[in-house]
This record gives C-alpha cells, sequence and structure tokens, in this order.
C-alpha cells in the first residue's frame, strides 16, 4: 500500500503536467481555428462588399436612363447571390450580423426600387453594415499575433476599405450622372465630398503602407506607387469630366470602368493582407 502511493504521488507530478499540456495545446488548437474562421469571414467580406459597391453603381446607371448596363448588371446580382449562399453557412459569434446583410440582399435583389436616391441608400446602408462587420471581424482577435510585419493590418481594415467605399459612392454617383448626360448643383456638391474623402483617405492609407514598407522591407507585396496612380487617375477623372461641367460627355460605362479600377486597387491592397495573414496562419 505505501508503494502505490509512493507510486502515485510520483506520478501526480507527471500527469498534471501531462494535463496542462493538453490544455495548452487544445487553447491554442482552438486560438488557430478562430483566427482561421475570421480571416474567412474577412475574404467572403471583401468579395461581399465589392460585389455590392458593382451592383450599386449599375442599378443607378440603369436606373438613370443606360439600359446598356442591365446585363452587367444581372451578372453582379448572380455572383452576389453565390456570396450569400456561402455566408448563410457561417456559424459562430457573429451570426446575427451576417444575418442582417442577408436579410437585406434578399429584400434588395429583387430590383423592385425605381427610385434612384432610395437605390443608393439602400446599397449604402447595406455596404456600410458590411463594413463595421468587417471591422468587428477583424478586430475580435489579435490576426497578427504580435507580428510587427503585419502591424499595418488597421490601415486595411479603416483606411483602405473606407477609401475603397467612398471610391464605389462616387462610381455609382458619377454612373448616374453620365447617364442621365447632366448633374445639379446639388450632384455636383456631393460629388465634390466624395472627391476629398478618396484624396484623404487614399493619401493617408498611401503614406502609412509606403512607412510600412520601408520599415519592413520583406512585405513590399503592395505594388504601392502602380496602385496610387490608378487612384490618382481616378481623381482626375471625376474632376475634368464629371465636376468640370454641368453635361458630362463621357460615356457611363466608361466612367464606370475608371472607377472600378481605382477600387479594385484600393482591394487589391486588402487581397494582399488576406494572403499574408492566410499564409502566416498556414505556417504555424
Amino acid at each position: 500500500m505505501f508503494e502505490s502511493h509512493q507510486l502515485l504521488y510520483l506520478l501526480a507530478p507527471a500527469a498534471v503536467a501531462l494535463l496542462c499540456y493538453y490544455l495548452h495545446r487544445r487553447g491554442q488548437w482552438r486560438k488557430r481555428r478562430h483566427i482561421q474562421s475570421n480571416i474567412e469571414q474577412l475574404t467572403l467580406l471583401r468579395a461581399l462588399i465589392a460585389g455590392f459597391q458593382r451592383h450599386r453603381g449599375l442599378s443607378n446607371g440603369l436606373l438613370c436612363g443606360d439600359a446598356n448596363l442591365s446585363n452587367d448588371l444581372a451578372t453582379a446580382r448572380q455572383g452576389l447571390d453565390q456570396h450569400i449562399a456561402s455566408a448563410q453557412k457561417l456559424t459562430g459569434t457573429h451570426r446575427d450580423a451576417w444575418q442582417g446583410v442577408i436579410d437585406h440582399w434578399s429584400r434588395m435583389r429583387e430590383g423592385r426600387n425605381s427610385d434612384p436616391a432610395n437605390n443608393l441608400a439602400q446599397h449604402h446602408l447595406i455596404i456600410r453594415n458590411s463594413i463595421f462587420l468587417m471591422e468587428d471581424i477583424a478586430g475580435e482577435i489579435d490576426l497578427s499575433e504580435g507580428r510587427a510585419e503585419l502591424n499595418y493590418l488597421p490601415c486595411i481594415w479603416q483606411h483602405v476599405m473606407q477609401a475603397a467605399e467612398w471610391t464605389g459612392q462616387a462610381r455609382a454617383l458619377g454612373t448616374g450622372i453620365a447617364a442621365a448626360g447632366h448633374s445639379s448643383a446639388e450632384q455636383r456638391v456631393r460629388l465634390r465630398f466624395l472627391y476629398q474623402k478618396i484624396q484623404l483617405l487614399a493619401g493617408t492609407a498611401f503614406s502609412t503602407l509606403q512607412r510600412h514598407v520601408a520599415e519592413h522591407p520583406q512585405s513590399d507585396a503592395f505594388q504601392l506607387t502602380q496602385r496610387e496612380q490608378v487612384v490618382r487617375g481616378f481623381l482626375l477623372c471625376i474632376e475634368q469630366d464629371l465636376l468640370g461641367q454641368e453635361r458630362p460627355a463621357i460615356a457611363s460605362k466608361v466612367y464606370f470602368q475608371n472607377a472600378t479600377r481605382a477600387i479594385d486597387e484600393l482591394l487589391a491592397l486588402v487581397d494582399t493582407a488576406l494572403s499574408q495573414l492566410q499564409n502566416q496562419s498556414r505556417a504555424t
């Protein structure tokens, strides 16, 4: 009996150590799965937001008189339906917020809204809520896991995504103006406001990322010079083709494509960040 007690006494520390190791490993696995889930949700939101923005611009152009945008709008709607189907399979702490986005899209997708102003307002709302959801998911857990080479991430979720959204709003409004062939003073005031927001937020984002790349040359995957030039080119398009005249001559599809290139370059920064996060997640 004494020997049994002695053996248990000797084995107890090993059992405790083994239990602690097991709990530690389980905690690490749960954290890793949490991070992976959030990265997957952010990737889906990036696709959804881009789709909502494209749908907004095309639907506004169509409502303002350009019937040539009808096929592109149908294609955009199909792509969004696919992303929404993926969102419907999600579970977790953000399920209620996701359900709000899903329900809102189910009401919008029918395309029964014939009022351009209300159509824009509904798109602005669903995109704003999607961006808020993105910020919540990105901030729920430290996705960088303390790595200095990923300390630029807050700039992506805030400045870059907001710059892309203001650019998306400028695309939608400007496409409608170009489709109608004229603009009101109120529309030009709004477009000037959007122009200034893009200029400010994109400028802040590019400056922040340029500093980051200078400090961490190994993370130079952003192609900042090229992307900044495209955004500046779109700002010049707004200035010259829409703000400079009451009756713009630019075709709505041409303006839409110019804006889309700028949005794509901004969202490519988000893609780079998501790719780096995914690579880090796989490596650990």
